[in-house]
């Protein structure tokens, strides 16, 4: 591992920070600064899944967010240059240079907030890792998200509203970041939204929505556990009854009795037919 020397570290920083109006001299400078910070001898497990399947730098945690936070001010207060560098920092193959383009777009004024809407929706016209789909919308999305959620919850209802599985499960990975902002007047929007998913036996999306289903457990119980046996009285068949019982453990007693109450009295009607002979 690389010691970290802060005196040098700040002066590469300060580097960096100077050619901030200068895209490809930035570009240049960002990987050579990377790296140096590169862990060589250090390896991950071979049965370890990769944050990201781009190419990547092995960098001690502290070097993003300082990095970070030395072109915050910058990014804030010169958009003209920070798209530049944004455009030249999407094009590198690297996670970390998309990772930082993410950032840097998120800390664009409300004034922008549509062309920094209309980078997002074109970042997600095409398949992304999922490392930069996490970024775009921890990072990208968060200046727009504080300042104009309506914006967010229009490209959540996009993503939602797609034929395809890979944008579908995009936004309920959007929802969970959007749901600590909503107030309580946009949780119907977002029961309507998850309402269909729920219902649904697409494994492709189960893992994201079990995230957003126990969110929503946290923060309204009460309403989630009615929305949760709502859906199980209209939709047929046993693999309804086994998701439930996977959001059973979010809940609290009452309403994960109440749930599984639910669950065994839509069984005992689906398997009526079967004990009638």
């Amino acid at each position: 591992m690389v010691a970290i020397n802060l005196t040098r570290l700040n002066k590469e920083l300060d580097a960096l920070l100077q050619k901030y109006d200068s895209p490809q001299a930035f570009h240049k400078q960002l990987h050579h600064f990377l790296s140096f910070y590169h862990q060589y001898a250090h390896r991950q497990h071979k049965d370890s899944i990769p944050e990201s399947f781009m190419r990547q730098y092995n960098l001690p945690k502290q070097i993003m967010p300082q990095l970070e936070l030395t072109l915050r001010t910058k990014a804030h207060t010169s958009p003209e240059e920070s798209f530049a560098l944004i455009e030249e920092l999407w094009n590198d193959e690297y996670f970390e240079a998309r990772d930082l383009a993410c950032f840097l777009l998120g800390q664009q004024k409300t004034e922008h907030a549509s062309k920094v809407m209309a980078i997002v929706e074109d970042w997600l016209s095409q398949p992304q890792d999922r490392a930069v789909v996490a970024s775009i919308f921890d990072k990208a999305i968060v200046g727009v998200l504080n300042t104009t959620p309506e914006m967010v919850s229009q490209l959540i209802k996009s993503l939602l509203s797609s034929k395809e599985i890979r944008r579908q499960n995009w936004g309920l990975i959007a929802l969970n970041v959007f749901l600590p902002k909503a107030s309580s007047n946009d949780l119907p929007m977002v029961y309507n939204l998850i309402r269909p998913f729920i219902a649904q036996s697409d494994l492709m999306v189960q893992a994201r929505l079990t995230d957003l289903v126990e969110a929503l457990a946290k923060r309204s119980p009460g309403e989630m556990a009615y929305l949760l046996k709502e859906v199980l009285a209209d939709t047929e068949g046993a693999e309804i009854e086994q998701r439930l019982r996977r959001y059973l453990d979010f809940f609290e007693d009452d309403f994960s009795e109440s749930i599984h109450a639910a669950i065994k009295a839509h069984a005992k009607v689906r398997l009526k037919p079967f004990s009638d002979g």
